[in-house]
C-alpha cells in the first residue's frame, strides 16, 4: 500500500505558501526588506530545482516517439493555444495579469509532475524523458509566446530573455548537474540524501521568495486585487479544459492507460517555480504577473490531488488486480 501522506503533502504546501503570502505582506505593512534578497532566493532555488531533475533515464524513454510527439504538441502548441483563448476572453490583454496567466500556462512542469505520475500509477519513465524536452523548450518559446500573445500591447524585453537564458537558466543548470554528477559518482552514499535535501529546500527556497515578493510589493498588490476573479476563472477553467483534452488525446491515438494518466498529468501540472524567477528578471516592477503565478501554485496542488485520486479510481476499476495490497 503506498503511503497515504505522500498524497496529501501538496494541501500542506499550499498551506505554507499561504502562510508565506500572509507573513510577508504582513511584515511589509511596516517594513520592507531589501530587493536584492529575492536574488539570493532565486539563485538558491534554481540550482536546488536543477539539482534534483535526473536524466538517467532520458534515453530510455525517449524510444516511445509517439508519446513524446503528443506530449509535446499538446504542452507547446495546443494548450498556449487554449491559454490565449481563455486570458483573451476574461482578461484585458493590456493588463499585467494577461502576461501573468500566459507565463503561468504555457510552462509545463519538469519536477513534481513525476511524483503525481508516480502516485497515479502512470509511466514515469516516458514522463522522465519529457522532462528535458519541457525544460528546454519552455525557457526559449516563453519569449516567443509573449511576442506572439502580448504583441503591442506590453512591453516584453526580449533583449533580457538571452541574460535569462545563460545567467538565470543555463549556469545553475550546468553547476547543478556537476555537482549531482560529482555526488552520485564520488559520493554515492550520500547522494539519496542529498537529493532529498534538495527537493526539501527547493519548497523552503520557494516560501521565501514567495515572503519577499509580498513584503516588497504588499502595497501595490492590495491596490491591485480586483482581478483576481478573472485569474481564478482562467486558471480553473483551463486545468479542466487541459483534463479532458488530455483523455480524448490520449484515446484518440490509442495510448496505453499508463500513458494515459502520464499524458493527462504533464498536461496539468505547470512550472510556477521557474517561471516566478524569470518573470522576477524579465518584469521586476511587476508585481501582478508575480502574484498570478503564486495564485496558480496555490489552485494547482489541491487540482493534482484531485485528479491523481481521479485517475486511481478509475484505474483500480479497470484493473482491480494490479491493488490488491
Amino acid at each position: 500500500m503506498e503511503n497515504v501522506s505522500a498524497s496529501w503533502k501538496p494541501f500542506h504546501e499550499s498551506l505554507l505558501l499561504i502562510a508565506a503570502i500572509v507573513a510577508g505582506a504582513s511584515v511589509g505593512l511596516f517594513t520592507s526588506f531589501e530587493t536584492s534578497l529575492m536574488d539570493y532566493f532565486i539563485i538558491a532555488m534554481l540550482f536546488m530545482l536543477f539539482y534534483t531533475i535526473s536524466l538517467e533515464g532520458f534515453f530510455d524513454g525517449v524510444k516511445n516517439k509517439k508519446y513524446l510527439f503528443l506530449a509535446l504538441m499538446s504542452n507547446f502548441v495546443v494548450l498556449p493555444l487554449i491559454a490565449f483563448l481563455l486570458s483573451s476572453a476574461l482578461v484585458d490583454r493590456s493588463n499585467a495579469i494577461f502576461v501573468g496567466l500566459v507565463i503561468y500556462l504555457v510552462a509545463p512542469c519538469t519536477d513534481w509532475y513525476l511524483g503525481f505520475t508516480k502516485l497515479a500509477h502512470g509511466d514515469v519513465e516516458v514522463n522522465s524523458a519529457l522532462l528535458p524536452f519541457n525544460l528546454l523548450l519552455q525557457v526559449v518559446l516563453l519569449p516567443v509566446y509573449l511576442y506572439l500573445f502580448t504583441a503591442n500591447t506590453i512591453d516584453v524585453p526580449l533583449d533580457v530573455f538571452f541574460d535569462v537564458l545563460i545567467y538565470w537558466a543555463a549556469l545553475p543548470f550546468v553547476a547543478a548537474q556537476f555537482l549531482r554528477w560529482l555526488v552520485s559518482r564520488w559520493r554515492a552514499d550520500i547522494f539519496p540524501r542529498s537529493h532529498a535535501l534538495a527537493e526539501r529546500f527547493v519548497f523552503v527556497t520557494l516560501l521565501l521568495l514567495v515572503f519577499s515578493i509580498f513584503n516588497v510589493h504588499v502595497e501595490s498588490l492590495i491596490a491591485n486585487t480586483t482581478g483576481l476573479p478573472s485569474v481564478f476563472g482562467v486558471i480553473l477553467i483551463f486545468f479542466i479544459t487541459a483534463f479532458f483534452l488530455a483523455r480524448f488525446t490520449a484515446r484518440s491515438f490509442a495510448l496505453s492507460k499508463k500513458q494515459e494518466i502520464s499524458l493527462t498529468m504533464t498536461m496539468a501540472a505547470r512550472n510556477a517555480p521557474l517561471m516566478l524567477v524569470i518573470s522576477l528578471v524579465f518584469f521586476p516592477q511587476q508585481p501582478l504577473i508575480h502574484l498570478v503565478l503564486v495564485v496558480g501554485m496555490l489552485l494547482e496542488f489541491p487540482h493534482l490531488i484531485t485528479i491523481t485520486q481521479i485517475l486511481k479510481s478509475g484505474t483500480r476499476k479497470s484493473n482491480p488486480q494490479e491493488f490488491v495490497s
